[in-house]
């Protein structure tokens, strides 16, 4: 390892059919040098590598023009009308309906609460028919986005990856089978319908599954990189915004029980009162937590970053958005507490690099975090569906269980929660 001011640079010797040749990691941990990277065209995405199996050939593993065109054509979908009627429509819907059962029981648990709620939410983006039969359906289609989201991710698991990987390739046979064939069948119907002019342009769902079938002529797109695709979102949107849901969560329940010392008093009726300040304890906890706190980038030629340094082709870069994210020289000298009310330089998101930056930023950006409170702004304000659950959450007087501490997932490398109890409705007096 060799220290700079660009963070470590960790060098490996590893074996070659042919040659053994050195592979240099160069980690970035600044603010500034990580969203200059982000932006870098001769770096390419390579956080799934190790899960190429299920991430070959889907848009956030593309680079360059055949990921710009799948991107252009996806971003038609992702408007923030369409978001803005998710939140006030459709997220309250679902959330209200997964934790109905959870209100009359008094308790809960937050991690699958939020999971079913953005499962639900991402299979009408994707384009999945959502089950309309009993929960045992709900429980399988749940249970199959887990183990799709832990092979996607596999490079931060720490039991058998090859195991983790040919269950998620099992897991993506059993969601085509199930779930994934029919909503093709129906929707390859309507659009074939749209294009005899048998039926209007508006009958069509705005999904990506629907876009995607309506724009296969330019495409060409293979049956199995279709499937990854749809699949895609559900595992992604009901795992990482979820993760991020139970930290928010945890970071209000920790201020609402003990504010820190100078900090404001701020009571749960506030927060549901007032959602944007809600969003302003959200937005703070995704600084802190990303989904992704390391991003992979490898090098397509010889690139020189921001600090001077030259990543040479073949290299990989590694952004620490943890690190950025904490960075003091943005954030200030508390950059590792949690403050909501912060203030930030001009140019800085109040979530930092979570979701990444540039032409690989998060796609879900805007219905996972919503954007910041513009005063005056005519527009609808998107809250973004974190805010949305806890405030649904909060309003239902959502509590830790004293009885039931939360539990951390040692199963990856990442910091989150397997488990979050909490109990539902009036504190009984003690």
């Amino acid at each position: 390892m060799v220290a700079g001011p660009f963070g470590p640079v960790l060098r490996d010797m590893v074996p070659s059919k042919v040659l053994r040749r050195e592979v240099v990691v160069i980690v970035l941990t600044t603010y500034a040098d990580a969203r200059d990277s982000f932006r870098h065209k001769d770096l390419r995405q390579a956080l799934y590598d190790e899960g190429e199996h299920l991430m070959h050939g889907v848009v956030v593993n593309l680079h360059g023009p055949e990921h710009l065109a799948r991107r252009r054509l996806e971003n038609r979908l992702f408007r923030r009308d369409t978001f803005a009627f998710y939140e006030t429509e459709v997220i309250p819907s679902i959330v209200r309906g997964v934790i109905e059962p959870s209100l009359a029981a008094g308790r809960g648990e937050l991690l699958a609460l939020a999971r079913r709620t953005m499962m639900m939410l991402a299979l009408d983006v994707a384009g999945v028919d959502r089950p309309t039969g009993t929960d045992a359906e709900v429980d399988r289609l749940y249970e199959l986005m887990d183990r799709l989201a832990r092979a996607s991710t596999v490079g931060h698991a720490t039991g058998d990856k090859a195991a983790i990987v040919a269950d998620g390739d099992h897991a993506l046979e059993r969601f085509e089978a199930e779930f994934f064939a029919a909503s093709l069948t129906r929707r390859r119907a309507l659009v074939d319908a749209v294009e005899r002019g048998e039926a209007d342009e508006e009958t069509l769902p705005r999904d990506v599954l629907t876009t995607l079938l309506r724009n296969q002529d330019r495409l060409d797109l293979p049956s199995a990189t279709l499937l990854r695709e749809v699949a895609y979102f559900p595992w992604v949107g009901s795992h990482s915004t979820s993760h991020q849901f139970v930290h928010a969560m945890h970071h209000v329940l920790d201020w609402l029980d003990s504010p820190p010392a100078g900090a404001p008093p701020v009571t749960a009726e506030q927060l549901v009162d007032d959602p944007a300040l809600l969003q302003r304890f959200v937005h703070e906890s995704l600084r802190l937590h990303p989904a992704s706190p390391v991003s992979l980038r490898r090098a397509l030629a010889d690139v020189t970053l921001r600090s001077g340094v030259v990543a040479a082709a073949g290299s990989t870069v590694s952004i620490s958005v943890h690190d950025a994210n904490r960075d003091r020289e943005v954030f200030g000298t508390d950059a590792d507490e949690f403050r909501p009310f912060r203030s930030l330089p001009d140019g800085v998101a109040p979530w930092g690099l979570s979701f990444g930056h540039g032409l690989h930023a998060c796609l879900g950006q805007e219905l996972a975090g919503g954007l910041e409170a513009v005063p005056g702004a005519i527009e609808h304000h998107l809250l973004g569906s974190i805010t949305v659950m806890a405030r649904v959450a909060l309003a239902a007087g959502a509590r830790r269980d004293p009885d039931d501490a939360p539990v951390r997932d040692t199963t990856t490398t990442r910091q989150v929660f397997a488990r979050y109890p909490v109990l539902f409705g009036p504190a009984q007096p003690t």
